[in-house]
């Protein structure tokens, strides 16, 4: 279990997140309503973001995958370049 485990709490069925501080204070946000499901948060280092999206370019121009799926890599895509271009130019 990482740090970012013990400190970052996400409930995504209640919509809610739970932020503990180093010191014991805590930070909970409930009832997040965006209009889709609160999804999953997904921490990756720079080096395994570039891996997982050689493997997702490497599927969608080698192997039959279904339309749905093929739409699903492409739009998930894209946002793998975004996470750290967003941290370069800061």
């Amino acid at each position: 279990m990482g740090t970012l485990d013990l400190v970052i709490q996400i409930d995504a069925d209640d919509g809610a997140v739970r932020i503990e501080l180093p010191h014991g204070e805590a930070v909970l946000v409930e009832g997040v309503q965006t209009g889709v499901s609160v999804g999953r948060a997904l921490f990756l280092e720079r080096e395994e973001a570039e891996i997982l999206a050689k493997m997702i370019d490497y599927i969608l121009e080698k192997v039959r995958i279904k339309a749905e799926s093929e739409a699903a890599l492409r739009t998930v895509r894209p946002r793998l370049d975004q996470l750290f271009s967003d941290a370069a130019s800061e």
